[in-house]
């Protein structure tokens, strides 16, 4: 469907990283400088004195980080350093600046970014916030005082857990155990996360066939603070969980979204102002296409 040699010279890097093949430093760096993408990203203007200003700042990060040795360049670390300036408080993260401030989903973002970036003291703080704050489960209190954990858009918490919140939370846990091992409270958390994933069978409501939320169905690749059935299977393949039946109806679905050509198209862009896109929306789209034949590739 796509010519290999066409494709950004970023995605030609992540699908050499996933197929193991050796790189030498100087071939990775030369991937990272031909890419348009990443050209595109590093050339986004942003701001640093409100929410959406630093918002967009952590999309950016968000979408390097899904490319391999994106924290290699110089204009990512003082992106990096940026970032973390902003949104460290005592406790966590936070797109205020302020302890307050704290939301799940952009808290656990912002700790991936870290993690993903090799800033493992800055990951282990989000992560450690996780631990001892986020509930996995529906009426598990929490402990935490900061306001807007319980009272903006909707309360991230609730008699719930946001979904969001708590999926980007789980890859957390997850991307931590891969590449540190182990940590204080994390397997069993993590553990925790996973089986309430496999309670809404990836994407429905616990107790019947409804769709928690028309976003979690919709395909988009990179993610912003809405998760969906692409990042929530991809947290199940890395913990080995695709084969359990209650992933079986999300990786139906998924298959049925693949076009007559054999590959998948993006469906949605979230606030295009923040974002640089990856793939045109409704048309074949290779970097969606490569994430979710990486996701099927052991079926």
């Amino acid at each position: 469907m796509f010519n290999e040699a066409e494709l950004d010279s970023a995605l030609q890097l992540k699908k050499a990283v996933r197929a193991q093949t050796p790189l030498e430093s100087a071939e990775i760096h030369s991937y990272l400088a031909k890419s348009e993408i990443i050209a595109a990203i590093l050339a986004a203007p942003y701001r640093t004195d409100t929410f959406t200003g630093l918002r967009k700042l952590e999309f950016l990060l968000a979408e390097l980080s899904e490319i391999p040795a994106f924290e290699c360049l110089d204009q990512v670390q003082t992106m990096l350093e940026t970032l973390h300036h902003f949104v460290d408080t005592p406790d966590g993260f936070s797109l205020t600046g302020k302890n307050d401030g704290i939301l799940a989903c952009h808290h656990a973002i912002c700790t991936l970014i870290f993690l993903r970036a090799g800033k493992k003291q800055w990951a282990e703080k989000g992560l450690q916030w996780i631990l001892t704050y986020f509930p996995f489960d529906k009426n598990e209190p929490s402990s935490w005082h900061g306001a807007d954990l319980f009272q903006r858009f909707g309360g991230c918490v609730g008699k719930s857990p946001c979904y969001d919140g708590l999926v980007k939370s789980v890859k957390v846990l997850s991307e931590y155990s891969q590449k540190y091992g182990d940590f204080p409270g994390l397997q069993a958390k993590l553990q925790q996360g996973l089986d309430y994933i496999l309670k809404h069978r990836v994407i429905f409501h616990q107790n019947n066939q409804d769709y928690l939320y028309e976003d979690l169905i919709t395909l988009f690749y990179p993610y912003p603070y809405r998760t969906n059935i692409i990042e929530v299977l991809g947290v199940m393949k890395t913990e080995k969980l695709l084969g359990q039946p209650e992933c079986r109806e999300a990786l139906e679905y998924l298959k049925a979204k693949q076009t007559k050509q054999g590959c998948w198209q993006a469906e949605k862009i979230f606030m295009k102002s923040s974002w640089v896109a990856f793939d045109p929306v409704k048309k074949p789209g290779a970097w969606i296409t490569d994430e979710i034949e990486w996701l099927l590739s052991d079926e």
